[in-house]
């Protein structure tokens, strides 16, 4: 058998511009010319910019105070930290401002390169990277803890005396804004090159960083090079911020709007309502010679193209881009499933499926019930609910199939996801109703007081949560479904009021309290303690007041996982873990939307990553260009 399409040798092989076609009616031969359809041409509007559609801005243009996809976006474009992930994986790293790195226990120590300087000229050297990773600890913004879970100020750690920290706080702040990073003095040398600094100078191009001082307490941590790879560990020009408000314990506003960085773009125009054009950086340190020497090393190439991101929040308007080819691709953070199929037939448009473990990065969801809060209490309950929702049912019609089961606390494709192989929770009604009936609510009455579910008004998640309605209901439990309008407002609900320590979520803010909603979370890095630090640990910002689970067992593995490296250890650890929320019924584990990369036809160059790079851009987008026009 041929392969499919492949052709019968004896075909005629002249191609014409048109085709003869001989039909013999009653012994009539006739020739009917057809005209054949125009092929067709698959052409970009732009090549040099390519020019991308995504929905989001920006949250800031500071590496140090970014929380947000958009954001870690367009900072790593321009900033660079000492280590990135190694282009497809996502457990390797390659060397970006450090040359090479060597591991002692609690020690990272960092040998830089010597080459490297920011797109001003100014340059790079052990001095700047103790400047920057202090700047961002003491700034203390919402990405800082992943600095603070290892690190902290000199001779203190995270649990020392508040006075103490503030104190010290204050006078880091004092020599961040007084010495010379350039040429310090010999008395300001002698504070960098201490001992008892987290962060250690050896010599001008080699810094120690010294684990066991943050809030993980005395582990060395297993994951730190993950954790150094973002935003938060970047590279800033201390002179710089020192001529544009200097550092405070607080956001800086020019750095909030302005980017000079060490990496292969500079900023061309920034449009807080419109977009932002970046232009390769003619003068990129690693266009001397670096980039030739490592190849292999995507993250340090110089830049090919230039790269335009139009601020486009209407789907419709964005996939008619697409499909015309006035953009090169489209964020696949707000492309729904009708969206997708439409894209999948338009001929000049490439839509690729994406492994599991983006879908994870990019967010995995569940349904949390606060075991503080009646009837989940009642671990009968729990289960019960677990058991009564179709999950094949919300997939199919809510997602159009495009999103995955899993179970937590780990997401799929990340290492020590779900080590026993356990199930998904079965959809089973008579089983729900077995629970319920074990509960201090059987059936037929139930729990009556009705029970507000928060849900995220976005894309199919008001779907979602009309079907978990109608599921709930069939075991006798009635909720009332309360829409909050964006992320910002889930975060809201997951802290605790400052003055009076209550959770937010347990209040009445935004239509509350909450004993029942929806949950997810989205990878700061990946490792598996960057999800279980946040849904499984008792204080962890998805777990502490929404599923109110708190187990000391847990809290103790989650740690001991953090510090360890034995990957007997860590399956052992991670199996308890897993097991020990799967039989508490804490949440129900409800799906992973599948993601996609979608690029016109003529893009190439892409590095896929899963810390964002498939777009949105993450990781740095130097290696894309567009093919040459036929």
């Amino acid at each position: 058998m041929r392969p499919i399409g492949e052709r019968n040798p004896r075909t005629v092989r002249l191609v014409v511009a048109v085709v003869a076609i001989v039909i013999i009616v009653a012994g009539i031969v006739t020739f009917v010319i057809l005209n054949r359809p125009p092929a067709t041409v698959c052409n970009l509007s732009s090549t040099d910019p390519l020019i991308f559609d995504q929905p989001e801005t920006p949250d800031t243009l500071d590496p140090h105070v970014t929380f947000s996809t958009p954001g870690w976006g367009i900072v790593q474009q321009v900033y660079q930290s000492l280590v990135n992930y190694n282009g497809t994986g996502y457990t390797k790293f390659v060397p970006v401002l450090a040359k090479s790195w060597t591991v002692n226990g609690f020690n990272y120590t960092f040998v830089l390169r010597r080459d490297v300087h920011f797109s001003n000229g100014h340059v790079f050297n052990a001095y700047v990277m103790w400047f920057s990773l202090y700047r961002a600890i003491v700034m203390n913004q919402a990405g800082s803890f992943i600095l603070q879970e290892n690190f902290w100020l000199p001779g203190l750690n995270y649990y020392s005396d508040a006075n103490d920290s503030a104190n010290a706080t204050a006078w880091m702040i004092s020599n961040l804004n007084s010495f010379s990073f350039t040429n310090p003095t010999a008395p300001q040398l002698a504070v960098m090159m201490d001992g008892n600094n987290s962060f250690q100078v050896i010599d001008q191009y080699t810094i120690k960083l010294n684990m066991g001082f943050g809030y993980l307490g005395t582990v060395a941590y297993g994951n730190l090079l993950a954790a150094i790879a973002g935003p938060i560990a970047s590279a800033v020009d201390p002179a710089v911020v020192q001529a544009n408000g200097g550092v405070i314990n607080d956001t800086n506003k020019y750095m909030a709007t302005h980017m000079l960085g060490t990496g292969p773009y500079v900023v061309q125009s920034f449009n807080a309502a419109t977009g932002y054009l970046l232009k390769p950086d003619p003068n990129y340190w690693a266009k001397a010679g670096d980039a030739a020497a490592e190849p292999w090393n995507n993250i340090i190439q110089p830049a090919k193209a230039s790269i335009q991101v139009n601020f486009q929040t209407s789907a419709i308007t964005a996939v008619a881009d697409m499909k015309s080819g006035s953009v090169a691709g489209v964020s696949f953070a707000y492309v729904g499933p009708s969206q997708i199929n439409d894209l999948k037939a338009a001929p000049c448009v490439q839509v690729n499926l994406l492994n599991v473990v983006y879908g994870s990065t990019a967010g995995a969801w569940w349904i949390y019930m606060n075991q503080n809060a009646p009837p989940f209490t009642d671990i009968h309950v729990r289960a019960a609910v677990v058991h009564a929702i179709d999950y094949g049912g919300i997939i199919r019609t809510a997602f159009n199939g495009f999103a995955d089961r899993w179970v937590g606390p780990v997401p799929p494709g990340y290492e020590h996801y779900n080590p026993q192989g356990l199930q998904p929770y079965e959809f089973n009604l008579a089983l729900a109703m077995q629970e319920m009936n074990q509960s201090a609510w059987p059936l037929p009455t139930g729990y009556t007081p009705h029970i507000n579910y928060m849900y995220l008004k976005l894309g199919d998640w008001e779907q979602v949560a009309l079907l978990l309605q109608a599921d709930l209901l069939k075991i006798g439990i009635h909720i009332d479904i309360v829409g909050i309008q964006n992320i910002d407002e889930l975060y809201t609900e997951q802290g605790r009021d400052p003055t009076t320590g209550e959770c937010i979520s347990q209040t009445s803010f935004k239509g509350g309290p909450f004993p029942i909603g929806q949950e997810f979370y989205t990878s700061d890095y990946i490792s598996p303690d960057d999800w279980t630090q946040n849904n499984a640990l008792s204080y962890g910002s998805a777990n502490d007041c929404m599923s109110a689970y708190v187990n000391d067992t847990m809290d103790r593995l989650v740690i001991e996982a953090a510090g360890d490296t034995n990957q007997a250890n860590l399956t052992s650890d991670y199996s308890q873990i897993t097991r020990l929320m799967y039989d508490n019924y804490t949440n129900a584990w409800l799906v992973v939307p599948q993601q996609f990369q979608i690029l016109h036809v003529q893009v190439q160059g892409p590095v896929t990553n899963p810390m964002g790079a498939a777009l949105p851009f993450v990781i740095v987008q130097n290696t894309l260009y567009a093919a040459p026009r036929p």
